[in-house]
């Protein structure tokens, strides 16, 4: 005969194995929420408070207020800023955004008006070329100075035109308080973005409002960084019948008042697609890609003040924690069931 095992010998070895995977499951979650740890904290961040007014300086109405707040927070996606928060305080625009990250002053600032005009005259500037990069937060529009500068500049006298093309020449160098501030259904005198160039310009024929997409990418065939355009049905067509009847001329993209690109029509451009090249960047490409998507600020925008703040766990995150909290509340329970089961199934001394 062969001999008996002892009668606690069969779930000896079945009870170890339930309380070893108890103890990995515990490991597992704990090493979880370690690796998890940044969803729990707070993150460092600068408030950016921006003063808003119109552009005759006086406060803007509530829905302007809004308006803005979307373009500020399309313009902080696009640009890829986790995370940040935009509000209106008042007659503020308050944007928070993680500290450490890109200077986004001048992206969140700047108008974004885009207008694409007939070139009438073009003349070589005399200055000294492009305004140098602003190394401090651009200060508010002078509303009387913008209003002397568009009767200069936006005449449709003839002979006033010819008298700031050659004014303008001289100083495309400075900063231009029109930008952001001209009237599309004007005609217009102003500096290329490189400041190498004077520009006389006829009044637009697609604005911003017309654009239903932009995107940037590199141009294997032109060899450069470009921003692709897609109008509405309406832009599309007119952009369609004005290349058709214009091939052989020169057309302008301005941003913001000032010159991005001026390419020769060279044949018709059905389909509702452009695209803008102008010696861009990676970055400068994606940003001007970002601000044409999330349209013209309604509001000028000025840095009112910086300062330090917190900013609570991304979206992201803050979905990351229910499956943590749900699969900790569920490791407690099966611990709590386990042990009971254990506890009775806890094999009786034989005498």
């Amino acid at each position: 005969m062969y001999p008996q095992q002892p009668p606690g010998r069969p779930t000896a070895v079945p009870r170890a194995l339930v309380v070893l995977a108890l103890l990995l499951a515990v490991l597992g979650y704990g090493l979880a929420v370690f690796a998890s740890r940044n969803i729990w904290q707070t993150r460092d961040a600068t408030r950016l408070t921006f003063a808003a007014h119109t552009t005759d300086g006086a406060p803007p109405p509530p829905d302007a207020l809004a308006a803005a707040v979307n373009v500020v927070q399309r313009r902080l996606d696009g640009l890829k800023v986790p995370g940040a928060a935009v509000t209106v305080d008042g007659t503020n625009v308050v944007a928070t955004v993680p500290a450490g990250g890109p200077d986004v002053v001048a992206d969140l600032t700047r108008m974004g008006q885009l207008a694409i005009r007939p070139v009438i005259h073009a003349i070589p500037a005399q200055s000294g070329g492009a305004p140098a990069t602003p190394t401090s937060p651009p200060k508010p529009a002078d509303p009387a100075r913008s209003a002397d500068e568009k009767q200069l500049r936006q005449s449709t006298n003839p002979s006033i035109q010819i008298l700031a093309l050659q004014f303008q020449a001289t100083r495309c160098g400075d900063d231009d308080s029109l930008a952001g501030h001209d009237d599309p259904k004007l005609p217009l005198v102003t500096c290329s973005t490189d400041g190498k160039t004077v520009y006389l310009l006829d009044k637009s024929i697609l604005t911003g409002s017309n654009v239903r997409r932009a995107t940037s990418h590199w141009d294997d065939h032109n060899g450069q960084h470009v921003v692709d355009l897609e109008f509405d049905d309406s832009g599309a067509r007119t952009w369609a019948d004005f290349t058709a009847a214009n091939i052989g001329t020169q057309t302008a993209f301005t941003l913001d008042t000032r010159v991005v690109s001026a390419p020769e029509i060279r044949e018709a451009i059905p389909g509702g697609r452009t695209q803008i090249s102008g010696g861009f960047t990676a970055d400068t490409a994606r940003e001007l890609a970002g601000t044409l998507q999330a349209g013209m600020l309604p509001v000028v925008l000025t840095l009112d003040s910086s300062e330090p703040a917190t900013l609570s766990a991304t979206r992201f995150s803050a979905l990351m924690r229910v499956p943590i909290i749900v699969a900790g509340v569920d490791l407690l329970a099966v611990i709590v069931v386990t042990t009971v089961w254990l506890i009775r199934r806890r094999p009786t001394p034989q005498l």
